[in-house]
């Protein structure tokens, strides 16, 4: 990275704008909320609990006097539910409104009679999730609101209108559309869901009650085999068969052909269930766009507060990354967002939201960033800009940023801005200048190697559990196809997980020893053409082919972590020794690791044999 950011022109600094220091952007960091706070943490306490309660409460049973018919209520209910966890990251404010609404209906579920269980232990462990979340939802406003002080403080009082341009692009375009799809989509689910209540209902007016004896149960299949000495025998659908014991007695309705159980005359959950799944997203789409028009309408309103700061844009990364004015080495990020440049009116390009550009379309505006990689993926040249607004989570900006051609140009935010961790994501997939390459090599020049490190092994634990999970599934029915598909797909199941769990790469005196999921290669040094790091694998490059160890990390944790992964590390060493043979081993190794394929399998294997004929 070049130690100069692209220069703004001054004219187009408004008068009095205050460059946004580091030790300013650290204040304002710091007033930021606490990682205990984080979103991923109350959704998951709320999940797990939730799934308690639901899993603990009673199942309301049907009755002849009570019997099942629609509930619209229930499906709304859970809706709220669901959208609560879905505006946990984004909407705090509204999520802590739903969090109400969701957990007081779900513990008056928990009892038959309306009144809550709150004794339970499964309530007692929602209650406390749900305060847990409510109080991460209330600190990181109370934070936002700070953070937005902090930024006024830095501004000092200079303020200025947002540019022309601004004023073409419109938030909340795709938001709305993809919401009136799903939203109408729910429309039609509860209409027709109502038509069939309403055609049934009257079948079942004119219905004749009738009273038959259970004499078969198909607890899987779901029916009941009943009889009686004036219809005969039949087979009738009911929910929850295992409720109806053989030689039981069993209210029907009977109108012709047409036979069901008077306490299950119909059954619209195909129609609620569509209602569920197409409303959450729709209601999130709906308000995400509201909630961001409104915020860059009032953005518009007035003067804006402005501060001279960096932006930055990444290979292989969409988002943009904002820096303080002084951080020209790029090392602390503070806020990340997709932002969209903005145009006059009548320009070709004027005002996409996030999901109408086209791809084609942005490749065009990111050509004049291309040319400021290198070869090791390096992030381009800074950007000087002025940002226009108060920085803080979610909130919606703008910025008159510099380009290397072409002059100043006006981008604003296409997404909520989200707090970035100290050190840039990319961070862990940059490569390591040589000289500090070199400088970690033994002195002794000992055969080196190389192993799978703590993320490896909990991706690998991960897929473990999965798929033992799957295995026990599908075969505890017996065979169907089902488990023979699952059959075909266990040596790929089984290479991944003892990749992950034991890779391993030595380098010696003599080549390179790859030890994957089924064998250990080994590869002389002059067949050794390149060494790279792709994704969760290590590339080698040999002579018309290319072997591959994957995977050997789980780069989402090392980027969480802001942790470079064992397999970076060993990718980058190789290379130095591939182009530099001085530096090379000069002693042999002994251990160059076990496969875990073999024994892997033979494992599956016994856990499949003991599901099928023990469990």
């Amino acid at each position: 990275m070049s130690d100069l950011p692209v220069p703004l022109a001054q004219e187009q600094i408004p008068p009095g704008t205050r460059a946004w220091h580091a030790a300013d952007a650290e204040r304002w960091r710091a007033a930021g909320p606490g990682r205990w706070a984080e979103p991923l943490w109350p959704f998951l306490a709320l999940l797990a609990t939730a799934v308690w309660s639901i899993a603990e409460a009673p199942y309301p049973v049907c009755t002849t006097a009570i019997p099942c018919t629609t509930d619209w209520s229930g499906v709304s209910l859970a809706t709220i539910q669901v959208l609560t966890l879905v505006l946990l990251r984004r909407h705090p404010a509204l999520a802590l409104t739903g969090l109400v609404v969701s957990v007081g209906g779900l513990l008056l579920e928990d009892a038959p009679d309306g009144s809550p269980d709150l004794l339970a232990a499964s309530s007692v462990a929602l209650l406390l999730a749900a305060l847990y979340a409510a109080a991460t939802l209330i600190h990181r406003l109370v934070c936002a609101r700070q953070q937005q002080l902090v930024a006024l403080e830095a501004a000092d009082a200079a303020r200025a209108p947002l540019p022309g341009s601004a004023g073409t692009f419109r938030r909340g375009r795709a938001s709305f559309a993809l919401a009136s799809l799903l939203l109408a989509v729910s429309v039609f689910a509860v209409w027709q869901g109502e038509r069939d209540a309403s055609a049934f209902d009257e079948r079942v007016a004119r219905a004749t009650p009738a009273t038959a004896r259970v004499t078969g149960s198909d607890v899987d299949g779901g029916t009941l085999t009943v009889r009686s000495e004036a219809l005969g025998t039949h087979t009738v659908e009911v929910l929850f068969p295992e409720n109806h014991p053989v030689g039981s007695r069993l209210d029907l309705l009977v109108d012709g052909d047409w036979i069901r159980p008077a306490a299950e005359p119909y059954d619209t959950i195909g129609w609620e269930l569509l209602l569920l799944v197409s409303s959450v997203p729709g209601l999130a789409f709906l308000t995400g766009g509201l909630v961001a028009r409104g915020r860059a309408a009032r953005l518009r309103a007035e003067p804006a507060p402005v501060l001279r700061v960096l932006l930055a844009s990444r290979r292989n990364d969409a988002r943009t990354w904002l820096h303080a004015a002084d951080d020209r080495a790029a090392e602390r990020p503070l806020l990340s967002f997709h932002t969209r440049y903005v145009f006059e009116e009548g320009h070709p390009e004027d005002g996409f939201d996030d999901a109408d550009r086209s791809e084609d379309e942005d490749d065009d505006l990111d050509d004049d960033f291309d040319d400021d990689f290198d070869e090791a993926g390096e992030a381009p040249r800074l950007r000087e800009a002025v940002l226009y607004g108060l920085p803080h989570a979610g909130a919606e900006l703008v910025f008159t940023s510099a380009l290397e051609e072409g002059g100043p140009l006006t981008e604003c935010t296409a997404s909520p801005a989200r707090p970035a961790a100290p050190l840039p994501p990319d961070t862990t997939s940059r490569r390591r200048p040589t000289a500090d390459v070199v400088a970690a090599l033994p002195l002794s020049r000992e055969a080196l190697a190389w192993s799978a490190d703590t993320g490896a092994r909990i991706k690998g634990l991960g897929i473990l559990l999965m798929g033992a999970f799957a295995l026990g599934v599908t075969f505890d029915d017996g065979l169907s196809w089902r488990s023979i598909v699952t059959a075909l797909g266990l040596p790929l199941y089984a290479s991944a997980v003892a990749t992950a769990l034991n890779w391993r790469v030595v380098a010696d005196d003599k080549g390179l020893w790859m030890c994957g999921a089924w064998r250990v290669r080994h590869v002389p040094w002059d067949a050794v053409k390149a060494v790279s790091h792709v994704g969760d694998g290590i590339r080698v490059g040999v002579p018309d082919d290319e072997l591959r160890l994957s995977p050997t990390g789980w780069s989402w944790l090392d980027r969480r972590l802001g942790r470079r992964s064992t397999a970076q590390d060993a990718a980058e060493t190789l290379r130095v020794l591939v182009h530099h043979p001085e530096l090379r081993p000069r002693t042999s190794a002994t251990h160059h690791g076990l496969p875990l394929g073999p024994y892997l399998t033979a494992a599956a294997v016994l856990w499949t044999g003991t599901v099928l004929f023990l469990l």
